[in-house]
C-alpha cells in the first residue's frame, strides 16, 4: 500500500489490503475514509469488510463516495465535512 503525509494528521495512499489495516492501526491512524464507490473493486477490501476489520482494531471507517470526473462543491463538502469530523480523533488515512 501507498502512503504519503499530506500533513502531520492527514496521510493519503493506495487501497489498502487487509493486512495493511494493522499496519495503519500500528501508525496511529484512527479514521479511515474511502473515497471509493461501493462498485468499484476494492480488492479483498470491500466497504463492509473494511469497516469491520478497521472497528474491530479500533478505528473508524468512513466511505464517502467521489467521482474524479463528476467532482462537484457537494462531493468537496462531504469530503471536507468527513476530514473535519475525523480530525477530533485523531490521525487519518485517505484513499
Amino acid at each position: 500500500m501507498e502512503y504519503f503525509h499530506a500533513s502531520e494528521d492527514i496521510a493519503f495512499g493506495s487501497q489498502p489490503e487487509p493486512a495493511d489495516l494493522e499496519s495503519l492501526a500500528a501508525r496511529g491512524v484512527k479514521t479511515i475514509i474511502n473515497t471509493r464507490f461501493p462498485e468499484e473493486d476494492q480488492g479483498e477490501l470491500p466497504p463492509e469488510r473494511a469497516k469491520a476489520e478497521a472497528e474491530a482494531l479500533g478505528m473508524r471507517y468512513v466511505n464517502v463516495p467521489v467521482s474524479p470526473v463528476e467532482f462537484s462543491p457537494a462531493s468537496l463538502a462531504e469530503v471536507s465535512h468527513a476530514l473535519n469530523e475525523a480530525k477530533a480523533h485523531g490521525p487519518t488515512f485517505v484513499h
